[in-house]
């Protein structure tokens, strides 16, 4: 009682002195808040050194700024929670007839972290739709140090979104980032970044938020009119559904390798043949130019452009040959002219690729009037952006296509989408280590372990891939064979196998929506494209439900894996349940073509209806033991034009939805995956077992190894991450084995989930026990430290810590086709 009473004393003077000053202090034995009431900023202090180092830090709900408000402190607070005892202080800041913002900020003893959260009262007439949540805005960072010595900038993205290391100070990341610069006798960290969530998906960023559409608004300031910018690359939408803006056809990112300086135009949105470029909601009448930039990793990309609108087609570039990077070029713009009469007819530029592997896109920028003649059509090279380290400022913040409901006169507090600051811990590995630990304790996650492979039958059928259409059938039949031919292989003796059959129907009337064994038996897998024939059915006798084929896969020692496609429509479910689908109508369309939903709404994970439906789906999967399934097109869930019945969800929230009802449904100790390849968010963390880190394929690159690696944190703690499928016949190298032995090094080293593309009756003696050689997979939450990330081009060296004496180093060298001398200096 008595240290609680000499605490309460301390709060109450510093509670004094605010008042009296405008100023208010919290802090535990390393880390020092300072926050000036009357300028509404503040100060993070590293209490160790004395440096500043956040510095002049606002805190924002939508475009309402911390400067702009008037700020009091509305109460301390002593907390006791899972992260053990602490102090908070909550600020106040009211906007004039609009909005109260209240923020927090906790230290917890002896942590070196601050965790954040806002919340809002509607002080309005009306409901508002919160966007935009911020706790750190326009922070100056490590004053007084030189961020230019040995500056290191990691990506916290996830999913299938690229993740590399920059050596320059401009970085708009999903969900956290890990800045670090200096030398051996003085360096410095900094990690932030979400650590809980719940409704929104948070962003860290360095420098500019989109230092590139800074620059294109600036390009033409006295000829034309800035509208609209996409980066095609990032996977991030873009749509407003009243003001003119760009939508584009497909939905596949892929980053090229290298390329440093130009972080938009080496990601490129691709097509196998086509992409549409849609120019939404345009003034009537008006003029408009387009610019688009592309690049080639190669040197073979040729493309058309044309117009499309009502029924003229125009042609503006025929056969038009990339520049390569490969060859050193440098990425190009072209300026496409989009004449008045077009601008109500909702023009599309399209892209057609005429040779080379498909057609890339990098980026699209709109503005309005008209350029002079011979501008239109010409190639410009884009220069590199140079970055500005006296421009280094942190943003922190999450964010909504859709936004949270807040009534007129209702407070609501985000308390289950928290945010994350540490600048006092110095080590960059112990630094991010922490942060994980910490994100997989608030977020309460219970992650289940793939400790086992598992073979994928569409991979296995496909003959691209591993496949063998005989030895890999697709159905409940060619499962219960193949784990058959699994355990006569002897390969159970190591540890089980995972068997994941692949219900893949893309007929307009499918599985999806409906996903139970009538259905499963009705629609089977068939040539993917147009004209596609479909075979039959997923199910077939003697294993007709799902029940039935899962039990013959646990009784020979396996365990089953289904696969669903997240929220793919069927028009029959659509037509039949109009009031489970988005906007309650079975034809909703929205301002965006996907080949999978043909322009139309799908499922609305908020509906009580379609929920209650859900929960008989996966009570059916529940009694059929059913280990786990593969979530593909989990974009289609991420519901950015609205329409969910319930008016208070996110789409963020919605989307978590999807994989809340399939873990909960199927109970522990089931492994739910995310195929989450366009947004990169950790949303789902908490629901899902794994994500995978990259889109189709059967062997294993170089950079797949890094972008697992820079994640090492992350790996086997909150989530595994899966390189997708493997064929070990692909790996051999001519006169030795060092192929397959990479492949599965890496693969256990730098991931945390096999999955093999090859059936079983495929593989030798030899693929057999080399891949018996890497299980069980370890099952406690920690991956190999990139020991080089922060100090090399490229991560080559990992180690991992077994026990207080022993540890495992791992020394990889990424070049296919010369040797290298590869060292780390072990004491750095």
């Amino acid at each position: 009682m008595k240290q609680l009473s000499i605490l309460l004393f301390v709060l109450c003077i510093s509670l004094y002195s605010s008042a009296v000053s405008k100023k208010t202090v919290l802090e535990n034995e390393l880390v020092k808040i300072e926050i000036d009431l009357k300028i509404g900023t503040y100060n993070c202090i590293d209490k160790a050194t004395g440096q500043v180092c956040v510095k002049n830090a606002n805190w924002r709900v939508d475009n309402v700024l911390s400067t702009k408000t008037l700020n009091t402190v509305e109460s301390y607070k002593i907390v006791t929670d899972s992260m053990g005892h602490g102090k908070t202080v909550v600020i106040s800041s009211v906007a004039k007839s609009k909005m109260v913002m209240r923020f927090s900020f906790t230290l917890y003893d002896h942590r070196p972290f601050v965790i954040m959260k806002g919340g809002v009262k509607n002080l309005s007439g009306s409901p508002i739709q919160v966007k935009e949540i911020s706790p750190v805005e326009n922070a100056t960072l490590f004053v007084g140090s030189d961020l230019k010595k040995n500056f290191r900038l990691v990506d916290g993205e996830g999913g299938g979104a690229p993740t590399y290391v920059r050596t320059k100070p401009n970085l708009n990341s999903q969900n956290d980032l890990i800045m670090h610069f200096g030398d051996d006798n003085d360096y410095r960290t900094l990690v932030a970044g979400g650590v809980s969530y719940n409704e929104f998906s948070k962003f860290a960023v360095i420098g500019a938020r989109n230092m590139r559409d800074t620059q294109l608004r600036g390009m033409f300031d006295k000829q034309l009119k800035y509208v609209a910018y996409y980066d095609l690359g990032d996977d991030k939408e873009y749509f407003d559904a009243v003001n003119p803006c760009i939508q584009v056809s497909q939905s596949a990112s892929f980053k090229f390798d290298g390329n440093p300086d130009y972080v938009e135009t080496s990601t490129v949105l691709w097509s196998d043949s086509i992409i549409d470029i849609s120019l939404l909601h345009l003034a009537k009448n008006k003029p408009y130019v387009v610019g688009l930039s592309w690049c080639d990793d190669s040197e073979y990309r040729k493309q058309d452009v044309y117009l499309c609108y009502g029924d003229k087609k125009v042609k503006y570039l025929a056969d038009c040959k990339l520049p390569s990077l490969a060859k050193g070029e440098k990425p190009q713009m072209l300026f496409f002219e989009i004449p008045a009469d077009a601008a109500a007819q909702n023009p599309v530029l399209r892209v057609k690729r005429t040779s080379g592997a498909n057609a890339v896109v990098s980026e699209v920028v709109l503005y309005e009037g008209r350029l002079e003649a011979g501008k239109y059509c010409k190639a410009m090279d884009i220069l590199p952006q140079e970055p500005s380290f006296d421009d280094a400022k942190l943003q922190l913040f999450a964010a909504d296509e859709i936004g949270k409901r807040i009534d007129a006169g209702k407070y609501y507090e985000f308390d289950k989408d928290l945010f994350y600051l540490d600048f006092t811990t110095k080590n960059p590995v112990n630094a991010a280590e922490t942060y994980a630990a910490t994100l997989k304790k608030f977020q309460n996650i219970n992650l289940n372990y793939y400790y086992f492979p598992t073979i994928c039958l569409w991979y296995a059928m496909m003959p691209i891939y591993g496949g063998d259409i005989v030895m890999g059938t697709n159905d409940a039949v060619g499962a219960v064979d193949e784990m058959k031919r699994v355990k006569d292989s002897g390969f159970l003796r190591y540890t089980t196998m995972g068997i994941r059959l692949v219900p893949d129907c893309y007929d307009e009337s499918n599985e999806n929506g409906w996903w139970d064994d009538e259905h499963w038996r009705l629609h089977g897998s068939g040539p993917q494209g147009d004209g596609m024939v479909l075979k039959a059915g997923h199910y077939r006798a003697p294993y007709e439900t799902s029940k039935s084929w899962a039990t013959a896969i646990r009784d020979l020692g396996g365990l089953p894996f289904t696969y669903f496609q997240t929220a793919v429509r069927s028009k029959d479910y659509a037509e039949a349940y109009p009031e489970h689908m988005l906007f309650n109508e079975s034809y909703h369309k929205i301002p965006a073509y996907d080949w999978l939903n043909r322009g139309f709404a799908t499922y609305d994970f908020t509906d009580a209806g379609f929920i209650a439906h859900m929960k008989g789906v996966y009570a059916n999967l529940k009694d059929a033991k059913i280990a786990g399934m593969m979530f593909d097109y989990p974009y289609t869930g991420w519901p950015i034009y609205g329409g969910m019945d319930d008016k208070y969800s996110t789409a963020a929230a919605s989307y978590r939805n999807i994989f809340r009802l399939a873990h909960t449904g199927l109970m522990d100790n089931n492994y739910v995956h995310e195929r989450n390849l366009k947004y990169g968010s950790d949303i789902a963390l908490g629901y899902v077992s794994s994500q995978r880190t990259w889109g189709d394929t059967d062997v294993i690159t170089p950079e797949m190894v890094a972008r697992s690696g820079l994640r090492w944190y992350k790996n086997r703690v909150v989530v595994n991450y899966d390189m997708d499928a493997k064929n070990l016949l692909k790996s051999q190298k001519v006169g030795g084995e060092d192929g397959i032995n990479k492949l599965l090094t890496m693969s256990y080293v730098t991931a945390s989930r096999l999955l093999l593309a090859n059936s079983f009756g495929t593989l030798g003696a030899n693929e057999v026990y080399k891949l018996s050689r890497i299980f069980p997979y370890h099952q406690f939450p920690k991956s190999a430290r990139p020991l080089d990330a922060f100090v090399a081009d490229y991560p080559r060296v990992y180690g991992m810590e077994l026990t207080g004496d022993w540890m495992s180093l791992t020394f990889f060298n990424e070049d296919e086709e010369n040797s290298k001398e590869i060292s780390i200096s072990l004491d750095g």
